[in-house]
């Protein structure tokens, strides 16, 4: 019997040195709710071996969209592995009988053991797809830069994909057809995540991603109210934990680790690869909107002070600190707004009062959300500068030009305020501002980092790139 392909993944997800988690989903519907089946298979080599490993069973799940995450044990860590993923319609046909001839090989990496290997990953957000009043993306253009993305992998050593917000747009037409239904939600990831070259970029390589406003609705939680709070957001959430944190490390697995154990706690998270700590932060589903500037909130106490613990745990080690929005440089009036950090002075300050006290000297902050690309850096007295990389988007399209950020609109060589103090850093942004469609390399090391970014047919633009010492 043939092992049948997969609409939606393999994704592959996050790793460590002996495991990785796979996401993939059937058809829709295939299952009805309340309906568990391993009907799931999956087998894996290290490349250049001829001997499969498996096939290992795995668990459909009719509650969540006919989809399901395998967590594979036992590998050896810093190396590449090839997999097929598929499914079959009879959890009883012997393995023997399988054929995977038809099926794609897709690939996978395990973490280093030496905790001073240099990282390379590519980096990107914003990934626009205009989708119609029937609820159907009708545009294909998006999927191409992951043509060029995947090319770009192969060419130099990739450890990862980091993805920093805005992985499908809910609300591409505004109001208009905005996704509001869980099924509509199932269907955006579905055809997003199911486009041809996006599914082989992310069948091939690592990846991990954090949401930002449009995986619910833009700027969201501004306009909310009880009863977007108890349809929308729910079946925007439902659908982020199926298609983007399951196969995180947001998602706790049993005492084995051997497969998904629960909802998650919180969105946000944190793993280790070779000479680098990451944190993903969730700045959307815990923030408190108030009219009081002290009492307003970005992310919640404990997401805080997870933060600053990591901060301090191994503070000589790189940092990359991932806010979907960005920390700094601010916009000029009349061009800002509150729904970056600008608009959290105060949460703001206990980050940055956080990073001097940690004594990180090797921190670099990656954002998205606002449709260009560029480097800053703030520097403080008597602190190392803290550096920020924005890459954003992958794809916006021209008609929608006017809500990108140009160099005129962002405020330079400027003192960055506080909620009470009139400064608490200098902010500069020495390069380009490249405001068209990109993807970044970052690679770093313990002496420093490459900054490099591509435009959509990848093409090197050494003028918004940006190398670094710590």
């Amino acid at each position: 019997m043939t092992v049948m392909p997969f609409p939606v993944g393999p994704i592959v997800g996050s790793a460590d040195q002996t495991s990785v988690r796979l996401f993939a989903a059937m058809p829709s519907g295939a299952l009805k709710a309340g309906q568990k089946l391993p009907l799931g298979r999956v087998r894996w080599r290290p490349v250049g071996e001829e001997r499969w490993r498996g096939p290992t069973h795995f668990r459909i799940n009719g509650n969540f969209d006919s989809s399901g995450v395998v967590v594979l044990k036992g590998l050896q860590p810093n190396t590449r592995y090839e997999h097929q993923a598929g499914f079959v319609d009879d959890i009883d046909l012997p393995d023997e009988q399988l054929d995977w001839q038809a099926m794609h090989k897709g690939h996978f990496r395990t973490a280093p053991r030496d905790h001073k290997q240099p990282v390379s990953f590519l980096f990107g957000s914003c990934c626009y797809r205009f989708v119609g009043t029937d609820h159907e993306i009708e545009d294909t253009r998006a999927d191409r830069i992951f043509s060029v993305m995947a090319e770009n992998a192969a060419a130099e050593r990739t450890d990862f994909v980091l993805f920093g917000g805005d992985q499908v747009y809910a609300d591409a037409t505004w109001k208009v057809a905005a996704a509001s239904s869980q099924q509509q939600y199932f269907d955006l990831y579905r055809q997003s995540f199911g486009q041809p070259h996006i599914r082989r970029l992310m069948s091939d390589y690592n990846q991990h991603m954090i949401l930002d406003d449009h995986e619910i609705e833009n700027n969201w939680p501004a306009r909310a109210n009880a009863d977007l709070w108890t349809s929308k957001y729910p079946a925007a959430m439902k659908a982020y934990q199926i298609y983007q944190a399951s196969h995180s490390p947001a998602v706790p697995l049993n005492q084995e680790g051997s497969r998904l154990d629960r909802d998650p706690d919180a969105l946000w998270y944190s793993y280790r690869w070779g000479c680098a700590d990451f944190f993903l932060m969730d700045l959307r589903t815990e923030r408190v909107l108030s009219r009081w500037p002290w009492q307003r909130k970005i992310m919640s106490g404990a997401q805080e002070e997870a933060v600053i613990q990591w901060l301090h745990r191994e503070p000589d080690r790189v940092k990359c600190l991932v806010s979907s929005v960005p920390l700094f440089p601010e916009q000029r009036w009349p061009f800002r707004g509150e729904d970056a950090w600008e608009g959290f002075r105060a949460q703001r300050q206990r980050l940055l009062d956080a990073i001097r006290d940690s004594g990180c000297r090797r921190l670099l902050v990656l954002s998205g959300d606002v449709h260009a690309s560029l480097y800053a850096r703030l520097e403080r007295r008597n602190q190392a500068p803290v550096h920020a990389w924005i890459c954003s988007g992958l794809f916006w399209p021209t008609a929608l030009m006017a809500f990108r950020w140009y160099r005129p609109m962002i405020r330079d060589n400027h003192r960055l305020p506080g909620l009470l103090a009139p400064s608490i850093g200098k902010v500069t942004v020495p390069g380009e501002v490249y405001s068209r469609d990109a993807f970044s390399r970052v690679s770093v090391d313990e002496n420093g980092a490459r900054l490099s970014l591509f435009d959509r047919r990848g093409q090197f633009l050494p003028q918004a790139s940006k190398e670094l010492q710590w």
